[in-house]
Formats: structure tokens, C-alpha cells, sequence
């Protein structure tokens, strides 16, 4: 059984991936839900950077996983 780098790469990127996205995308709606809800643009906005960053995160994990293959 040959198992190459870039294989690993693949399913470790997709590890991290989900990760990102759960954590990241769970907190960030969160925050944007309560922020509007209780009428406060602070927890609402800190929300939409939280999913913004975590976006870029995973977008950055395909990045990384370009230079593997």
C-alpha cells in the first residue's frame, strides 16, 4: 500500500477543514443571531468577522493543499 504525502495532505486538509467549519461557522452564527435578536451591531458584526475568518481559513487549507500535490 503506497500512501504519497499528497494523500495525506487530502485528508488532513479535510480534517481541518471540517473543524474550521464547525467551530468557526457554529460561534460565528451564533453571535450573529443573538446580536440580532438583542438589537447589539457589536455581537452582530464580531459574528460576521468570525465567519469571514473562518472562511478564509478554509480557503487558505486549499491553498496549502495545492502545494502538497
Amino acid at each position: 500500500m503506497d500512501v504519497e504525502i499528497g494523500d495525506i495532505a487530502n485528508w488532513l486538509m479535510g480534517i481541518a477543514r471540517t473543524l474550521i467549519l464547525a467551530a468557526g461557522g457554529g460561534i460565528g452564527l451564533i453571535k450573529v443571531v443573538k446580536g440580532k435578536t438583542d438589537e447589539n451591531p457589536r455581537d452582530f458584526n464580531e459574528g460576521l468577522i468570525i465567519l469571514g475568518g473562518a472562511g478564509a481559513l478554509v480557503a487558505a487549507s486549499f491553498a496549502v493543499e495545492a502545494v502538497f500535490k
